[in-house]
């Protein structure tokens, strides 16, 4: 037998040994098959059932099933071939089927080719139930239905009295036969994942169409393995660590597995066909109503609710034409905007719908019941339900023990899509990942990517990290490597620009809670909203809104990890719209220079590379290559330990932060934005640790925390210290001002040289006066600051009180009586007044 790629050998050839060229009948069975193509060369597919010999079994297959009729006379096979991985590194079930008939197309060089023999096709549809002889040999048995080719051979060995027949895979109830059921008792025995329970499902509706005497479904106890079927071995903990029968067990579940509820309850006029949704009017004539098609078909699953009853909305998946998976939770509330709202968004995500049809659809959706009840949510991230906590993914991939009662509902059918995956985890870890060691800067961007499920456990605030240096130092290539973490790391992916309004970011945000938000470039934001992103971000809730009528609008909310790049800091920025970065932000958004000293950007070790030109381009190559693994893995992990100890895991994380915070800050009087900031980079720390304990990340253990700990010494030393930011800007502003209008807004007392006061000098908008005056360390200038000059002008913008202190407690103020920071002092021809008194040593940044 050839390979799955060609013909059979066996293939049959005309008495020449020549392939037979198309006949007027095949011409016109080609044309009837194509749907009125008028293609002469159209391909002609006769299957011939049952077979006349015995499928091969190909070298390169590791299973074969033949499917055959109550004789036992094969009607045709299916393969499975391993090898091949998918997207999340696991292993893909690819299955082929093989059938007997006769076949005419024309090949690639335009020969006509006649071959009658087996071909890689399926057979015409209904397609046959698998175990039809062993149905036919037990007419009075009960049926046993499992999904799969593989779990219906081992329910054959554990349950000899029972006929066992499968359809085949999870989406394959539409296209079988169930007429051989009519009459017969089923027993559905459903996989234990989320497509087994909906292959089940829709079988229950299948075989009461079918005529089945009863349908039965058995209830797959709690404890047993995701995936699990009757294939796989039970759990040692269930059989009591073999004490107990596997083999009684299972038979006493389907023994008292309950009668089967259909879960779907059609609307009238409606019905479900492997072609599609149709809609068939009352009759009003003598003709019979023609059924009017509304979309390609699709599966209702369940319909959604939020805990309060509110948010009711209709949860679906279909395949595309390309046979890609799509879910969507619509919101009911959609069926009475705009008419073409719902199919446009079925339509851009691959599910065909009549435009002239809409309203049906719409009708559908707002109409058709299920017994199924899931709860909806409307933000990504984590969520508690009574089965356990659940992680739920912007693309609506759900993750834990309570991930079947969850369904994240949406305006938008693809919304997430950015969340995909590509290679394996392996591959992201060899290609991104391995590059990060000895990189302080990318071990830093990296562990964040980690940090956003942890807000929620921690009960942290959102946060984020803003690495700025100058162009082509490498920041872009640490946001891909970061992006890759969760998603396709380029631009057209995680990576988002800072160019957008506040209410685009806000869009954003919410739509990553818990996970990454990614901003490039902050020079191209607007310099009048970047500062308002930024405590947006960090507070967790977006804008009050008014609804139509006036009333509150629920506010978009979301927990944030986010990291940002720029060739300007926060405060430059906002410099550039005359605007102050307050120290809430600066801390909100901790900067780190790109520039790690080595003299390669942000890169200090190279690898294999000869430049961190080289070394950045491989990264951003791979980081479009290989993606969305690490996220996946590092979540199945952190999920499972907050669902056995969460107490545990909260310690643990904990105490990590606390010894970073311990080990970096020092003994003495820290101020509490450096005490925040430092908790932050402990929480990073805290991020690849676990990570890296996961085996997430290819890391030794504390690469994480000594990257977070070079860079929070880089942040310290940028700052200029541990005290707080409010306390140097009043230095700052206090000693700028006097740099600024020492002459023009003092009024000079006693001359230059010490002596009189120049009768001919006029101060304009005067602030005070300034004097010559000895001092130990020789004379030097004092400052005198009208207390309302002090407040209105020198203070502007700053908390004068506490300007005050700080000034005096640097020893650039002379203290005044008790709680008074002014001093009296006398005014050569104007009398005495209290002022504020200057060191002329806050100039050059000693205190006197």
């Amino acid at each position: 037998m050839s390979t799955p790629e060609t013909t059979l050998a066996m293939a049959c050839v005309d008495d020449n040994g020549l392939f037979k060229p198309l006949t007027d009948t095949d011409r016109e069975k080609a044309k009837a098959l194509g749907g009125g193509n008028q293609n002469p060369d159209a391909e002609v597919w006769e299957p011939v059932v049952p077979a006349p010999s015995e499928p091969e079994k190909p070298s390169n297959a590791t299973d074969m099933w033949v499917y055959r009729d109550a004789e036992g006379r094969p009607l045709f096979a299916r393969f499975r071939y391993s090898g091949a991985v998918d997207a999340d590194g696991i292993p893909k079930k690819e299955v082929r089927p093989l059938t007997y008939g006769r076949r005419v197309w024309t090949d690639k060089n335009g020969k006509q080719r006649d071959v009658t023999g087996w071909h890689w096709k399926q057979p015409a549809k209904p397609l046959p139930l698998y175990g039809l002889d062993r149905l036919a040999g037990k007419p009075d048995a009960p049926v046993l239905l499992v999904e799969g080719e593989k779990a219906a051979d081992a329910a054959c060995t554990l349950f000899p009295d029972m006929a066992v027949i499968t359809s085949g895979g999870s989406t394959s109830v539409g296209s079988a036969d169930w007429s051989p059921l009519a009459g017969r008792k089923v027993t559905i025995w459903p996989d234990n994942d989320a497509p087994g329970v909906k292959y089940a499902d829709t079988a229950i509706d299948a075989l009461r169409n079918a005529g089945a005497q009863s349908v039965h479904m058995v209830k797959v106890p709690d404890g047993l393995p995701d995936g699990w079927d009757l294939a796989d071995d039970l759990p040692l903990e269930m059989t009591n660590g073999d004490e107990i029968p596997a083999l009684e067990i299972l038979r006493l579940l389907v023994d008292q597995a309950p009668l089967a509820e259909s879960n779907v309850k059609m609307p009238p006029g409606y019905s479900m066909t492997s072609r599609g949704l149709y809609f068939t009017p009352e009759a009003t004539g003598e003709l019979p109503p023609v059924p009017l098609w509304v979309s390609a078909p699709f599966e209702v699953i369940a319909e959604t609710r939020d805990d309060s009853g509110l948010g009711w909305g209709l949860l679906i998946n279909w395949l595309d034409r390309d046979r890609r998976f799509h879910q969507w939770a619509i919101p009911k509330k959609m069926v009475h905007g705009e008419g073409k709202d719902i199919a446009g968004e079925l339509e851009d995500a691959g599910l065909n719908c009549n435009i002239s049809a809409t309203r049906h659809l719409r009708q559908f959706i707002a109409s058709v019941h299920t017994k199924t009840r899931l709860r909806c949510v409307t933000s990504s991230g984590w969520h508690k339900t009574e089965q356990g906590p659940v992680f739920v993914l912007p693309n609506g991939v759900t993750l834990g023990s309570g991930r079947r009662a969850v369904a994240f509902q949406t305006t938008r059918a693809a919304s997430g899509s950015e969340y995909a995956t590509a290679g394996t985890l392996e591959e992201w870890q060899r290609k991104i990942a391995a590059y990060a060691r000895g990189n302080s800067r990318l071990l830093l961007t990296l562990s964040v990517a980690f940090c956003g499920p942890l807000l929620d456990i921690l009960g942290e605030q959102s946060g984020g990290f803003h690495i700025v240096g100058a162009s082509q130092t490498g920041k872009s290539t640490a946001l891909y490597a970061a992006g890759s973490v969760w998603g396709k790391g380029d631009r057209d992916g995680m990576v988002r620009s800072w160019r957008s309004t506040t209410n685009g970011t806000e869009g954003i945000a919410s739509e990553t809670s818990d996970t990454l938000l990614i901003l490039d470039e902050m020079g191209q934001a607007d310099s009048r909203e970047v500062g308002d992103i930024t405590y947006m971000l960090a507070n967790n809730t977006g804008k009050q809104r008014a609804g139509r009528n006036g009333e509150a609008r629920t506010a978009k909310t979301w927990r944030s990890s986010f990291i940002s790049t720029g060739e300007v800091t926060l405060a430059t920025k906002m410099g550039e719209a005359g605007r102050r970065a307050m120290a809430g932000q600066e801390v909100r958004l901790v900067s780190v220079q790109a520039d790690a000293g080595a003299g390669m950007g942000m890169f200090e070790a190279l690898h294999c590379f000869s430049s961190g030109g080289e070394l950045a381009d491989h990264i951003r190559v791979a980081a479009r290559t290989y993606f969305g693994t690490a996220s996946r893995a590092y979540l199945d992990a952190l999920v499972k330990d907050r669902d056995e100890d969460e107490a545990g895991l909260t310690q643990s994380l904990k105490t990590l932060v606390d010894g970073f915070e311990k080990d970096c800050l020092p003994s003495g009087a820290v101020a509490g934005q450096v005490r925040s900031v430092a908790r932050r980079f402990g929480l990073v720390a805290a991020a690849g640790e676990l990570a890296t304990a996961y085996g997430v990340l290819p890391w030794g253990r504390g690469d994480a925390t000594q990257a977070a700990k070079t860079c929070f010494q880089s942040w310290l030393t940028e700052r200029g210290g541990t005290d707080a930011a409010e306390d140097r800007e009043a230095i700052e502003q206090v000693r700028a001002f006097i740099e600024q209008h020492g002459e023009s807004r003092f009024t000079l007392l006693g001359g230059e040289d010490g002596g009189t006061e120049n009768p001919h000098a006029r101060t304009i908008s005067r602030a005070g006066y300034r004097k010559r005056v000895d001092t130990p360390e020789g004379s030097q200038w004092e400052y005198w600051v009208l207390p309302v000059g002090w407040k209105n002008d020198v203070c502007k913008g700053i908390d004068h009180k506490r300007a005050a202190n700080v000034l005096r407690d640097a020893g650039y103020l002379l203290p005044g009586d008790g709680r008074n920071p002014t001093v009296q002092r006398k005014i050569p021809n104007d009398g005495r007044y209290r002022v504020y008194v200057l060191s002329g040593s806050i100039l050059d940044g000693e205190a006197a």
